[in-house]
């Protein structure tokens, strides 16, 4: 997702980053989108179900939130040899898995026992410990590969409520506003939307 022009800088990191497992639910449910609509008949379900799931993909991870929701995992590719790695997708739950490609070009997994992992709600780093380096790889931009599981659960529930009102409220807008406006100003997310995500939002990523 572009950044867009109030968002000030960040970080372009897309092509760093693989979405191994998806998460396996949405953050909010088909029954409560057709509350916050009042919708109380089954003919637009399906509608509804897609809309969830287009605004989870404009928010989600990559996109505007800039944080992971319900429980997934990732790969970060990683240059030969970096001092510290900052790992781009939070909340960060655990690293599952450092596998590079030697010198040979085999992959390879080292030790998670040999690595530091410091985090915050917003910033995560992962480093060797004392004493042990990053292995010897050969020389290419995915030469080694951190796996590891982001979002604040497995839950709904488990999501700041700030950001699934903003997910219900921009599926919402859409199901009323099926094209964008036509007055010359295209309205793509409704008023309110980006002060919601801000409260949780770490970066952006382009």
């Amino acid at each position: 997702m572009a950044k867009p022009p109030w968002a000030g800088p960040g970080l372009s990191c897309a092509n760093a980053l693989e979405l191994i497992d998806p998460p396996a639910q949405e953050p909010i449910t088909l029954s409560e989108a057709k509350a916050q609509l009042r919708v109380d008949f089954n003919d637009d379900d399906a509608l509804i179900a897609r809309l969830i799931s287009a605004a989870v993909a404009f928010t989600d991870a990559k996109g505007a939130l800039g944080k992971a929701m319900i429980t997934q995992k990732w790969r970060q590719f990683v240059g030969t040899r970096p001092s510290i790695v900052r790992l781009l997708i939070n909340p960060v739950q655990t690293v599952t898995a450092i596998r590079y490609f030697d010198t040979d070009g085999n992959e390879q997994f080292d030790d998670l026992a040999n690595y530091s992992v410091f985090a915050t709600n917003g910033f995560t780093i992962i480093q060797p410990k004392p004493g042990f380096s990053w292995p010897d790889v050969q020389d290419r931009p995915d030469a080694i590969g951190v796996d590891y599981e982001a979002g604040y659960g497995d839950n709904p529930a488990d999501v700041p409520q700030t950001v699934r009102h903003a997910l219900m409220m921009l599926v919402g807008h859409w199901y009323e506003q099926r094209e964008n406006t036509s007055d010359g100003r295209p309205q793509t997310v409704p008023f309110g939307f980006e002060e919601l995500i801000g409260i949780e939002r770490s970066c952006w990523y382009g």
